[in-house]
C-alpha cells in the first residue's frame, strides 16, 4: 500500500512540476531560468520515477500485466487461430 502511495506522490509531484513550469514561463516572460529550473526538475522526477518502478519489478514487489491478462478467474480461454 506504501507503494501505491509513493508512485501517487511523485506523480503529483510531476504534474505540480509541470504546471510551475507553465505558469512561469506565463508570468516571467522568458526573464528568468525559473521555468528551465522546474521543467528540468520534472525531468528528474519522471526519471526517477522510472526507475523506482523497473527496480520494484525487478525485486518482484510489483508485478506487471499485459492489458488483457491472460490467467484470470472467469475469463474465457480462447484457442489459438490455425
Amino acid at each position: 500500500m506504501w507503494i501505491t502511495i509513493l508512485i501517487l506522490v511523485i506523480f503529483a509531484g510531476i504534474l505540480l512540476s509541470l504546471f510551475s513550469g507553465l505558469y512561469f514561463l506565463v508570468k516571467d516572460k522568458g526573464t528568468t531560468t525559473r521555468t528551465a529550473r522546474a521543467l528540468s526538475f520534472r525531468i528528474g522526477l519522471s526519471l526517477g520515477l522510472f526507475l523506482l518502478l523497473m527496480a520494484l519489478i525487478g525485486l518482484g514487489v510489483i508485478k506487471p500485466h499485459g492489458l488483457y491478462p491472460k490467467n484470470l478467474p472467469g475469463a474465457a480461454q480462447t484457442s489459438p487461430a490455425k
